[in-house]
């Protein structure tokens, strides 16, 4: 299911199902895969994770260097901060450009956030 972004979701979201058993969740530079999807509770991961980034309550945090991104990390609130509850890596870039954060997130207002965090984001 390919979900564009609109009023109600700043990005697009691709929700699909692979070789029949794996789950996998597409959005801004984030691409995850709950594998295998016959177990109830991975299941449960997917269904958490989807519905905490559309519902807004979940974030991607994307590292970049230069104009690349080399991680996305999806995190979930915790403790007044934020947790890592799945992360992908895009690969290393020599030499290393000066590294910064954005965060994308589905807020109320709907609009496309890319905000520029400090380090300790």
């Amino acid at each position: 299911m390919y979900i564009p972004a609109q009023p109600g979701l700043s990005f697009d979201v691709d929700l699909n199902l692979q070789n029949n058993d794996e789950l996998h969740l597409s959005a801004s530079s984030l691409w995850m895969e709950w594998f295998p999807c016959t177990y109830p509770d991975r299941v449960e991961k997917y269904f958490q994770a989807v519905s905490g980034l559309l519902s807004g309550q979940f974030r991607i945090l994307e590292t970049w260097r230069g104009k690349r991104v080399v991680q996305a990390q999806l995190q979930c609130p915790s403790n007044g901060g934020w947790k890592t509850i799945a992360r992908n890596w895009k690969g290393l870039w020599l030499p290393w450009p000066q590294k910064f954060f954005k965060i994308v997130q589905n807020l109320s207002t709907a609009q496309p956030v890319l905000d520029k965090v400090g380090p300790e984001a």
